[in-house]
């Protein structure tokens, strides 16, 4: 039951629960400009850093009356939120809390009172929806993250335990699980015995975790000769970003090979979501291969010196907007993430534009779970 005394945002609403977001459509582009002018006025009148940061740039949430003013909100640089939290809503209101690390040890913590947490988990449901991922036929996980009865408010523990909802689970294995010694360990031997029992099993795997964990699993899949072929309708989802991987020179056309050979996953069903938790709405891979931007968010690249919105094909910092949370200022968020929109539209049949990232900018990268998850990789 929501509390009647938090403040109801229709627009914010309906836009989240929007059917086939990754469709663009003139009216829900026209409410997407009422959700972000309804979100703007709130996050003003309730927290004193967003005032103080419109009256600098002399900006007034009202004036959000088209398409292009969705560009001309300040937005909030993501490191501030690694060292100042930034709420609009009494601390009573808070329903979840997540923690992500952040360099040296700075973590972020995001919360969320119920209505948004509601919001947003509608936005990931409706992108899983239209890209056909939903499925009322039990599965079997494998889960390449923490374990979430021991990291109850870790980020990507969370996210990928809630994506079980998508598919009834009829078991669930952690391959990542606390030691004797209270350390976090990757549990290959246990993971490879729990793929061989599911591969034996007419049930779908579902997998999820970060790309380095499952890199690490396969490299020792082949260490040990082993193949399998997971019965049909078996999917990968990875998350919590490439360092692990990436530092390790594996490309992504490379992993979803490799998912491919030695578990029988088609490339379609190997895809790749990006996020962060400051601002939690999803970016979910199609079937090309490609990050739309689904009809609730949008996503710019700007200059980092002269901060203009960049065209289509160049290359600037990622801004990204969503107009779910009332609880924490997060509206428009410059992230550190570097990329590019792409000019045209892809082949996969939506018409929603779709963002390729490029890197990491800054002198110091955030040291989040994809670096913690090398780290321990790296001990085994």
């Amino acid at each position: 039951m929501k509390n009647k005394n938090v403040p109801v945002f229709p627009k914010a609403e309906e836009i989240s629960r929007i059917k086939d977001p990754l469709t663009w459509t003139a009216a829900n582009r026209a409410l997407m400009v009422e959700a972000c002018r309804e979100i703007a006025v709130f996050h003003r009148d309730n927290s004193a850093e967003i005032r103080g940061l419109y009256e600098r740039r002399k900006f007034r949430p009202e004036s959000i009356r088209s398409e292009s003013d969705l560009g001309k909100i300040p937005p909030v640089g993501v490191t501030a939120m690694k060292y100042f939290l930034m709420t609009c809503l009494p601390e009573k209101e808070v329903f979840l809390k997540l923690t992500s690390s952040g360099t040296r040890g700075q973590k972020t913590q995001v919360l969320f009172d119920e209505a948004s947490l509601d919001r947003v988990q509608a936005m990931l449901e409706g992108v899983w929806e239209q890209e056909g991922l939903i499925s009322s036929a039990p599965a079997n996980y494998m889960m390449f993250v923490y374990d979430p009865k021991e990291a109850k408010d870790l980020g990507i523990a969370f996210s990928d335990k809630n994506q079980q909802r998508f598919a009834p689970a009829a078991a669930v294995h952690y391959a990542i699980r606390k030691n004797k010694a209270g350390g976090w360990e990757f549990d290959k031997a246990g993971a490879i015995a729990k793929m061989l029992e599911y591969a034996a099993d007419a049930k779908p795997v579902r997998i999820f975790g970060m790309p380095g964990f499952i890199h690490g699993f396969l490299q020792e899949m082949e260490l040990r000769n082993l193949r399998v072929e997971l019965p049909p309708l078996s999917l990968s989802m990875t998350g919590g970003g490439w360092k692990a991987a990436e530092d390790k020179k594996v490309s992504r056309d490379f992993f979803r090979m490799k998912m491919t050979d030695l578990l029988g996953i088609p490339g379609d069903r190997v895809r790749d979501g990006y996020g962060f938790a400051e601002h939690s709405a999803p970016y979910l891979e199609c079937r090309l291969h490609q990050f739309h931007v689904p009809a609730y968010n949008r996503v710019y690249a700007r200059d980092p010196v002269t901060m203009r919105i960049l065209k289509p094909g160049q290359t600037g910092l990622l801004e990204f907007v969503t107009p779910y949370n009332a609880m924490m200022p997060n509206l428009a968020l410059l992230s550190t993430d570097t990329g590019y929109i792409n000019p045209g539209r892809c082949g996969c049949g939506w018409n929603a534009p779709f963002f390729t990232l490029t890197g990491r900018a800054g002198l110091t990268k955030h040291k989040g779970c994809a670096i913690s998850a090398d780290e321990i990789v790296r001990k085994m």
